[in-house]
């Protein structure tokens, strides 16, 4: 169970790690030669940083405030291939949330659709743990509880560093002193 987990969240942070800077330099280019054609009252798009982006691009957009959705709206409306992102993304996300891991196969064969190399690169990483994704998107079991153990008791080895030996850290671990 403990693989599942650990193969979740690292998955999804190459989606947004690795995703992000390589795509959003691209759109950039996207962007950027879209309003060189385009008038200036036709597109107005502001200027993000790929993090600021990326946030923006994995919030709902009904949870954005006016400003941050116009912003939103402004991306996607530049370049089909933003608004396929967006709705990609999205989905990811609520399979996330929502634990429904059933339909991670339709979510990799839209990805692969979209022929968007880092969406089609993040996919295939994702169909070499598929079985692991897909019980991290699907069970509601987790290794939270086990984690946070794991790191009380390296606090208290650290705390406890040169002092004493393994008697009181024994003593500190199980009675929780």
């Amino acid at each position: 169970m403990r693989q599942c987990y650990e193969r979740v969240h690292p998955a999804f942070m190459r989606l947004y790690i690795h995703f992000a800077p390589s795509y959003l330099a691209r759109m950039r280019q996207v962007v950027w030669q879209t309003t060189k054609t385009a008038s200036a009252s036709q597109c107005h798009l502001p200027h993000f940083s790929s993090n600021a982006a990326v946030t923006l691009f994995m919030q709902r957009e009904n949870a954005l405030e006016p400003s941050k959705r116009d912003d939103l709206a402004a991306f996607r409306r530049a370049a089909p291939s933003l608004e396929n992102t967006y709705q990609l993304v999205q989905d990811f996300l609520a399979m996330m949330q929502q634990r429904e891991g059933e339909r991670l196969d339709t979510w990799l064969a839209q990805a692969h659709e979209s022929q968007l190399p880092e969406l089609v690169s993040f996919a295939n990483g994702v169909e070499r743990e598929k079985q692991a994704v897909q019980a991290g998107l699907t069970l509601a079991i987790n290794n939270g509880q086990v984690e946070g153990q794991v790191t009380r008791i390296k606090l208290i080895k650290r705390m406890m560093y040169g002092k004493a030996g393994f008697a009181l850290l024994r003593q500190r671990v199980l009675h929780r002193i």
